[in-house]
């Protein structure tokens, strides 16, 4: 079985983009960090779907497969996850919009 990871670099979000463990990974790699993010979860073993509508993105998304994470770094990003995707499905609000704008019950 394989995970897909839809919106692989957190939908853009700034405070991931500019952790610390990343931005310094990307300067030792010569990479930016979604680059990072990306090659760490390819070498992690998902699939990830990366969108964009900018050329200049769109071939860096293709430039991950020139380095590799070590195993050290690799549990450094292990250690950044909150358990929590960007959508927070506990969020207040958000079970009230769900059964407002989609049939669940017959």
């Amino acid at each position: 079985m394989k995970i897909e990871a839809y919106q692989p670099l957190g939908h853009g979000d700034r405070e991931l983009l500019t952790h610390p463990a990343i931005t310094r990974l990307a300067e030792k790699y010569g990479k930016n960090a979604g680059q990072i993010i990306l090659r760490f979860e390819v070498q992690d073993g998902l699939i990830v779907l990366p969108k964009s509508t900018n050329p200049e993105r769109i071939a860096g998304n293709l430039e991950i497969f020139d380095f590799e994470l070590t195993e050290e770094e690799m549990e450094a990003l292990h250690g950044l996850d909150t358990g929590k995707g960007h959508h927070n499905p506990e969020a207040p609000g958000v079970a009230e919009m769900l059964l407002e704008n989609y049939k669940i019950h017959d």
